[in-house]
């Protein structure tokens, strides 16, 4: 789902580029796919994830020197499948998937520097962060994949994180295109939560569940890429606080 929403949204943000140049506003929105690593105690509980950031920069400088971003990212670094009966009572005459999925949810703000102009555009900022640990499991049909028949939260944390990145932005076609390229790396110094991988949780015989937590400091580096689409408002009048 995650990785969905990111085609889409980075389709989307494509298919702009082709719009006929206006006056920009202070909005800039933009869409990632990204991959987590993390590191330390955390790198050695859990692996890499996948997932997808999306980002609202408003521009304190009309030039884009200076800004405020605030990004919404997820990604999913763990899961599991189980095939078993939908209900002991009636044995193996109907039998389900049982997903869970390990992930992580982030929220962040803070300021951004930004060089606007030229082919090639460097940037660099740093935000404060919410991060929210969380493992869910859902019950599918097998013939019909797709339809979740059931879903609940077996787990969840949560924690702040001081945000530390930079990277490159460049145009798509000409060099005042809206659109750009954006390559990015953030750190995240994730503080101290408790989260489950595969095989945290145990089903044992009598029907009831084993939770066995991880917890330790979650930092972790976050690679971005994805691309950006300044907001045009038109010829007509607007706002120093739109445009």
């Amino acid at each position: 789902m995650i990785l969905r929403c990111s085609r889409c949204a980075i389709l989307g943000l494509w298919l702009a580029a082709t719009a006929v140049a206006e006056t920009p506003t202070r909005f800039t929105v933009g869409g990632s796919f990204i991959v987590s690593q993390p590191k330390e105690e955390f790198g050695q509980n859990v692996g890499n994830g996948y997932g997808a950031d999306a980002t609202v920069m408003y521009h304190l400088l009309r030039s884009g020197l200076l800004n405020l971003r605030f990004d919404l990212s997820g990604v999913e670094y763990d899961h599991e499948k189980n095939r078993v009966p939908l209900s002991p009572t009636i044995g193996g005459r109907i039998i389900v998937d049982v997903r869970t999925t390990n992930s992580i949810v982030g929220l962040s703000w803070g300021p951004e520097f930004a060089i606007p102009t030229g082919r090639i555009r460097p940037y660099a900022n740093a935000a404060y962060s919410r991060l929210f640990f969380r493992t869910t499991s859902s019950v599918h049909g097998i013939d019909s994949s797709d339809d979740n028949i059931a879903t609940t939260t077996n787990y969840s944390d949560g924690t702040g994180a001081w945000v530390y990145g930079g990277g490159i932005r460049i145009p798509l076609g000409k060099i005042s295109s809206p659109v750009s390229l954006d390559v990015g790396l953030r750190y995240h110094r994730g503080g101290s939560a408790a989260y489950l991988r595969e095989g945290s949780i145990v089903d044992n015989p009598d029907g009831s569940t084993t939770i066995a937590p991880f917890f330790s400091r979650t930092p972790f580096l976050m690679y971005a890429v994805g691309v950006q689409f300044r907001i045009p408002h038109g010829s007509s009048p607007c706002s120093g606080f739109l445009c």
